[in-house]
């Protein structure tokens, strides 16, 4: 976050708060302070999720892909149909 080009780190405190246990991570909130214009604003987080995400890369940690796994009580009856009929 210090060499983000979104955020400002000049006696600014970068605070990283954990919020949560999801179906498949766990979710954090970063807060920066950014410029004030409205690209600035709409330009910050862009670059924010890109080094977060550069920085994952480079030390191999994996974002998951939620997985579900779909227990039925009973058996499901399957019937095949004829596209002809």
């Amino acid at each position: 976050m210090k060499d983000c080009p979104g955020a400002l780190t000049d006696n600014k405190p970068i605070q990283i708060f954990a919020q949560e246990f999801a179906d498949s991570s766990i979710n954090f909130e970063v807060t920066w302070w950014t410029g004030s214009s409205p690209l600035d604003v709409r330009q910050s987080p862009d670059a924010v999720v890109a080094t977060v995400k550069k920085a994952f890369d480079n030390a191999g940690i994996e974002i998951p892909f939620p997985h579900r796994t779909l227990t039925f009580g009973d058996a499901i009856p399957v019937r095949l149909s004829n596209p002809d009929n």
